[in-house]
């Protein structure tokens, strides 16, 4: 699957996981460096849901399909992807949108 950045911020931290290590825990990169290494390895988004790691939940209230994978209980791992809710599952380019505690009512973002 191809994976593109949000903005430059996000693309800058993603590529360079020495500076993402500066920047969030150790296990919360290691967790990150997998789910990224599973998505470039799935043909399409539907093959890396039927693996169903990282918890893959969908995101309401977004106008494309946004999807959380778990870093932590807490702390997720924001998808956007590049298709339309029917065809999720057919979809082959994704973006990273960052890192995200979304719990409590808010939003806090640790990369955005």
């Amino acid at each position: 699957m191809k994976i593109t950045y949000a903005n430059r911020k996000v693309e800058k931290y993603f590529t360079d996981f020495s500076k993402l290590k500066k920047k969030l825990p150790m296990d919360w990169v290691r967790t990150i460096k997998k789910h990224l290494d599973r998505l470039e390895a799935a043909e399409t988004f539907g093959d890396f849901l039927l693996l169903n790691l990282g918890h893959p939940e969908q995101l309401s209230g977004y106008k494309k399909p946004r999807y959380s994978l778990h870093i932590t209980p807490n702390v997720r791992f924001i998808l956007e992807l590049d298709a339309k809710k029917e065809t999720v599952k057919l979809c082959t380019e994704l973006e990273v949108e960052g890192v995200s505690d979304y719990h409590g009512g808010k939003e806090n973002w640790y990369i955005r």
